[in-house]
């Protein structure tokens, strides 16, 4: 790479006129908000094709708008952003409210004590020439600060001047510090407050107006940095996330697991039916390399080298469709536990999500956090069982064929057609089971569900079973449902690499390009070295977030939304908004 070529990120911050290299990306975000009501009142004027020249008026004034503004800024010095220098006086707002949210009485001042503290503008309200209050805010902390000219003129020679032109310069989006005593306002709120002692100091100031309303759902998560500003709730999720995670994190750390990280790229992605991402490596030219598509069969080999209990919270890939509840990256947590049978791990399901519920109810009673209720159903256990192949011949009103013969596809086929039921266009055996679990199972399980005992060709690493109830060969396996949606999956792992061997065969039956199944050698090979009788477990952490925050689509549990959101990061909507989403989201399999 040349030496210019390399500087060419610099060129919009070397250019003497900033306009044109900033042009574009305003016109895509402004496009997308409601900024000032100035503009508003310019696109109301407009009587001719009131559509689009109010969108050319409203970007027009943006730009004029911060181009004045660093005009302003430049004027009086402050189109800067200093380093950040350390201060023994330096407290977060956060800390603030806990050194002295309870302590300080209404009008109570202490003079004896001074703390610096920074954040961002949120509202600047002058009261006459020599009096102002600013908020700002920290991680969703406020706190108050008075400017009062009569007191920080004293102690500083402060002109009136350079009084007046903070205040002209200082508006919402700056990140500011203040200096001064923790004080607490004389008026019926009792305002946690800094009495200023020096003039506040813009450290990064907004180029931009912050936009007084943002509702397009799409306009939102394509610039999520700035639905954040506009508003604030929009983190509560994120919040949420964070903790849940640290929740299971702390639960399974206090039951002796041992978290780890495994790999992401390799040649083969296993460990699920799923289509992969694949990529190329410069190392290895010569192969085709994939971003896995679950972490199980990387945690397993571990288990089998004698760590007996592990887990990891990562990502995942699949390279599928988008809908509500799929993306086609994701997280999920999964866990490996030796010794311990399918009861043990429903067990551990039911502790676990309950005591998420009680955990996420503490938080939504003792914070600002936006959070439903929960249903009530979530901390109540035990959860609801069903046994698939019972539930389903209940429902039929009829049994099924022997799944483990050459004949059941067709036989289940016939089923489909005799109840009018649409046959999915890859008509495998394990589809055609999912398909009537969808419509005769999974619509019963609003409150959590257990769903057990799958056909063993559902489950190909799972261990099984003849059922005496069914005489059918199921596995030993258990899928948790809540409000109709699979939110985590456990079985007690296949261990012979015998058996493992004729399942992975029989996969490769159904081998499609949906399916890439294929005889694993290598986790074969593995196996052979032994692996205890263990359970397993994986769940996904973006539908369980979707869960237990009230979200209904899975882009609002993501900080930057799903992907088709992340590939046009920073772009305006469609004009459809977000039912455009809706309409051309593409059904994709369970599992993440």
């Amino acid at each position: 790479m040349s030496s210019a070529s390399g500087l060419r990120f610099l060129r919009p911050y070397l250019c003497k006129d900033l306009n044109v290299s900033r042009n574009a990306a305003y016109i895509r975000f402004f496009s997308q908000t409601r900024c000032l009501k100035v503009f508003e009142g310019k696109q109301r004027r407009l009587k001719k094709d009131p559509a689009s020249k109010a969108s050319k008026a409203s970007k027009a004034s943006a730009i004029g708008d911060t181009n004045d503004r660093i005009e302003k800024l430049k004027a009086v010095g402050a189109l800067r952003w200093p380093r950040i220098e350390g201060d023994a006086l330096a407290v977060s707002i956060p800390e603030f409210h806990r050194r002295y949210g309870k302590e300080l009485k209404p009008g109570e001042k202490r003079t004896g004590e001074t703390v610096l503290v920074r954040g961002r503008i949120t509202s600047v309200r002058v009261f006459g020439s020599s009096l102002v209050f600013v908020d700002i805010v920290e991680d969703g902390h406020r706190v108050q600060g008075v400017c009062n000219f009569s007191e920080i003129g004293i102690f500083n020679s402060l002109d009136k001047k350079q009084f007046e032109l903070f205040v002209k310069t200082a508006r919402r989006g700056d990140y500011i510090s203040m200096v001064g005593h923790p004080y607490v306002t004389k008026n019926t709120k009792g305002e946690l407050s800094v009495a200023c002692s020096d003039l506040p100091k813009i450290l990064s100031p907004c180029l931009h107006t912050q936009p007084a309303k943002m509702e397009d759902a799409e306009a939102r998560v394509r610039n999520r940095h700035v639905d954040l500003l506009v508003n604030p709730h929009s983190a509560d999720t994120f919040r949420v996330r964070s903790k849940i995670i640290q929740y299971i994190r702390d639960f399974l750390l206090k039951d002796d697991f041992l978290e780890v990280q495994t790999p992401i790229i390799a040649d083969v992605a296993g460990g699920a039916i799923a289509k992969p991402f694949t990529t190329s490596a410069t190392e290895f030219p010569e192969k085709a390399m994939a971003l896995r598509i679950a972490p199980e069969l990387w945690l397993k080999r571990l288990v089998i080298g004698g760590m007996n209990r592990v887990f990891e919270i990562g990502p995942a890939f699949r390279n599928e469709g988008l809908d509500l509840t799929h993306n086609p990256e994701f997280t999920t947590c999964e866990f490996y536990k030796s010794f311990a049978s399918l009861d043990d791990l429903m067990a551990m399901t039911e502790q676990m999500v309950v005591g998420i519920a009680q955990h996420v109810t503490e938080l939504r009673e003792t914070t600002l956090l936006a959070l439903p209720a929960l249903d009530t159903s979530l901390h109540t256990a035990p959860f609801k069982r069903l046994e698939f192949i019972p539930a389903i011949e209940e429902a039929l009103g009829q049994k099924l064929p022997d799944l483990a013969d050459d004949s059941a596809t067709e036989d289940i086929i016939a089923i489909f057609k005799h109840k009018s039921i649409t046959v999915p266009a890859l008509s495998t055996l394990p589809r055609l089971l999912d398909k009537l679990a969808s419509i005769y199972l999974e619509p019963h399980c609003e409150a959590p569900t257990f769903i057990t005992h799958h056909p063993a060709c559902m489950a190909p690493l799972s261990k099984s079973f003849v059922d005496s109830s069914t005489n059918q060969v199921v596995s030993a396996r258990a899928e948790l449902f809540i409000q109709k949606r699979e939110v985590a999956n456990m079985y007690e792992e296949e261990n012979s690499p015998f058996e493992q061997r004729a399942k992975f065969v029989e996969q490769g039956k159904w081998r499609d390009h949906e399916n890439p199944a294929h005889v694993d050698e290598s986790y074969l090979e593995a196996l052979e070295w032994g692996l205890p009788p263990t359970g397993g477990w994986g769940c996904g952490i973006d539908r369980l977030v979707m869960l237990f925050s009230g979200a209904t689509r899975i882009s609002d549990v993501l900080p930057f939304g799903n992907l088709r959101n992340v590939v046009n990061l920073g772009k305006p909507a469609p004009r459809t908004g977000s039912a455009k989403i809706q309409k051309t989201a593409v059904a994709a399999p369970e599992g993440n």
